[in-house]
């Protein structure tokens, strides 16, 4: 969601008070038995001089629909905090993340909605050196959407009690360097004495146009059930580098037990270098590399080309590899054609798909003639699938086409014709559905409410973020979303 978001001023004793916020609202219909469902997701910020007060409310409300039953989700959320110039305490829900994520992470993902959250005592300190030293004491809360529900994934461990600290520092221009602790008290520790600790540190050089960085975490966790210290290590290595229009981005990452629990959640997430988003066990077993390098070579044209890699240490049995080249040429302010190749090859990430290798060539076109805008998009996957139960089938071959075409007669209206579809008509994956038409109109009532209106089946199936990945239920119906900001 946009981060520009319209400030209503006060003043108050002198004092300048605002509130901002933001609430989507979304109704969807199933064209199944005509089930329902509809949420409101609200975050309201509140400032008065070094005061602020954050409020949430997320509101999720099926009927029953499928075989499994929907529950109804409610949570409600505050934070309050003190900001002087150069201290911060905040007491309620907040997110931050360590590092890189490799002893802590949390966040909030609308588009992915995925809500990540620490309810408990923050505070970070702003020190001589460029440097900041954060402290926290909270409980974890991990809110998913996965085959169009809301789950907490650790509902059954959200007594665990973390504690950590995060101190940072630049005591020169061109070098920063780091240091963190992370201890975590669950209830299901067979001692007292028995817990996790996540320890590490970052440093970072910068010269020019060239910079590079590491960091690096331990854990020191306890054997599940038995007790006893077990141990893991990860580290990830970043370089980057520009030269007369031209950049290469490059990573390393290697992870040996250290992602924590080994579970649905987790309080660390180490980043994956798949530019898709794509995880093998989000830290648990892994190691890889990922590249890019893009430009602009003539005006107008940008480059950018990718290959990323990440596999389980015995380098066999679950892995992934991406590739990807892009071309995008922009005729002034009129045309922009994009073309792109990906390949993605998985192994043993999906369950019950053994290999899966996928071709997808695209292309996009923009064209603008004075308020009229119009777009075409169109992809053809080729994809190569075996299952881990050969018994029945020994390799499916398929292809999944997709074509869509926009118009937007001005500011305030854009509809979207799509298609998407496979030839294949028994594909467990998909439901055994083979094609998903929908119309799309988005409605700017006014610069602040937004109106999105979605007829039509959406394919669903596999897909990920950040490292974390879920499946989508193919859906048929309706979907209603209203966006408005204050």
């Amino acid at each position: 969601m946009s981060a520009n978001l319209l400030s209503i001023f006060i003043t108050v004793l002198g004092a300048s008070f605002s509130i901002q916020g933001v609430n989507r609202a979304e109704f969807w219909t199933y064209q199944q038995e005509w089930a329902t469902h509809y949420e409101d997701k609200l975050e309201l910020v509140g400032r008065y001089g070094d005061f602020n007060v954050e409020l949430g409310v997320l509101m999720f409300e099926p009927s029953k629909h499928g075989p499994s039953i929907r529950k109804p989700l409610r949570l409600f959320d505050y934070s309050i905090g003190y900001n002087p110039r150069e201290l911060e305490v905040r007491l309620g829900r907040f997110y931050t993340t360590f590092g890189q994520g490799l002893t802590l992470s949390s966040g909030a993902d609308d588009d992915f909605r995925h809500y990540k959250s620490l309810q408990g005592l923050l505070g970070r300190l702003n020190l001589p050196f460029s440097s900041e030293l954060t402290l926290l004491g909270a409980r974890l809360r991990d809110v998913f959407f996965q085959e169009n529900t809301y789950k907490i994934m650790n509902e059954l461990d959200t007594t665990d009690q973390l504690l950590g600290a995060d101190l940072t520092t630049r005591p020169v221009q061109f070098l920063g360097i780091g240091g963190r602790y992370v201890r975590i008290n669950r209830e299901v520790d067979p001692t007292p004495r028995a817990f996790t600790e996540l320890f590490g540190g970052n440093c970072q050089l910068n010269f020019g146009p060239i910079s590079t960085g590491a960091e690096i975490a331990w854990r020191l966790g306890t054997k599940p059930g038995i007790g006893g210290r077990e141990k893991g290590v990860g580290y990830i290595i970043n370089l980057s580098a520009t030269f007369a229009g031209f950049s290469v981005l490059g990573q390393v990452v290697d992870y040996t037990r250290l992602g924590f629990p080994a579970g649905v959640y987790h309080y660390n997430d180490p980043p994956t270098p798949i530019k898709s988003g794509v995880a093998i066990n989000r830290g648990v077993d892994e190691r890889g590399f990922g590249i890019q390098v893009s430009g602009m070579p003539l005006n107008g044209l940008y480059l950018e080309a990718n290959l990323d890699r990440l596999f389980v240490h015995d380098d066999t049995s679950a892995g992934v590899v991406e590739a990807e080249v892009k071309g995008r040429y922009s005729l002034a302010t009129s045309w922009t054609l994009e073309l792109k190749f990906n390949h993605l090859f998985q192994k043993n990430i999906e369950l019950g798909t053994y290999q899966r290798s996928a071709d997808r060539p695209a292309i996009l076109i923009n064209y603008l003639i004075g308020q009229h805008t119009f777009a075409l998009e169109a992809e053809l996957g080729w994809i190569t699938e075996l299952p881990t139960d050969t018994t029945h089938i020994t390799r499916w071959r398929y292809h999944e086409p997709l074509i869509s075409f926009s118009y937007g007669p001005g500011e305030k209206w854009l509809f979207t014709l799509g298609w998407q579809g496979v030839d294949q008509d028994s594909l467990k994956r998909y439901d055994y559905q083979t094609s998903w038409p929908v119309l799309e109109a988005v409605y700017n009532i006014s610069e602040r409410n937004v109106l999105r209106i979605r007829i039509g089946a959406e394919k669903g199936g596999y897909t990920c973020s950040g490292g974390v990945c879920r499946y989508e239920s193919p859906f048929r119906g309706v979907k209603l979303q209203l966006i408005s900001r204050i």
